[in-house]
This record gives structure tokens, sequence and C-alpha cells, in this order.
């Protein structure tokens, strides 16, 4: 089973236990802040690559076995954020992209003269956010 932010906690715990540290000296040691050391001990947060890497040097422990394990379920957390805002700013895109061509077609006297000139204009605005939002999605 795949470590979660408790099993990085103990282990980090009792590596650190093991060599006789306390958490100030190895905060001291890693330059880590004593709070995030607390905070990544009580299982409150998953440590960054980075602070995993310097904990590991100084406890000795493989960093590896546990940044596979608890960088995914980052990138979850980011991935779902990330798709939050390509929504609203795919949604936002699509009414500014209205309201400007009502605006251009409000000032445009002569524009469209015909039917067929009207569903142009449309399809090219729709292709144009069509565009756009593949840029956005991929």
């Amino acid at each position: 089973m795949p470590p979660t932010k408790d099993k990085t906690a103990e282990l980090i715990k009792s590596q650190r236990l093991a060599k006789g540290y306390t958490q100030q000296q190895l905060a001291d040691l890693t330059r880590v802040s004593l709070r995030s050391i607390q905070r990544i001990e009580n299982g409150e947060v998953v440590p960054r690559a980075y602070t995993l890497t310097i904990l590991a040097e100084h406890l000795d422990f493989d960093p590896q076995s546990i940044r596979s394990s608890t960088i995914p379920n980052n990138t979850e957390t980011v991935l779902t954020s990330n798709k939050a805002k390509r929504t609203i700013f795919s949604a936002g895109l699509g009414i500014i992209m209205l309201l400007l061509s009502a605006a251009f077609l409000s000032q445009a006297p002569n524009f469209p003269e015909t039917s067929f000139e009207s569903f142009i204009f449309w399809a090219g605005i729709t292709s144009a956010y069509a565009l756009v939002l593949m840029k956005i999605w991929e």
C-alpha cells in the first residue's frame, strides 16, 4: 500500500528519533522551519519534493519511496484546481467574445448585408472560440 501523509510522518519522525535529533535540531540542520517539521510529523502536510530530499539526506532514507506515492496526490489537487480555472476562463472568454462580436455588429452600419454574411461571421467567431478552447484544454 502506498505511503500516506501519516506514513510519511511516521517515517520522518522515527528517523529523526533514531538519529537522536530534536525537532529544533533537525530544523536548524536542514534549514526547514520548525513549524514545517512539526506539521510534517503530525501528518498535516505532505512535504514538497525539495523539503523531502533535504530531510532524506540528513535522516538517511530514500526519498523516492515516499515521493512516488505522495506527488500524485498533490498533482490531482493541482489538476482539479486547473480544471476549475480552465472552465471559468472558457466561460468568461465565450461571454467576452459574444459581447465583442455584438459590439462590432452594432457599430458596422453595412455589415452584414445578407444573412449569409451573418452566418459566416458567426461561424468565424465560433471557430476562433473553438481553436482557443482547444489550446486551453490541451
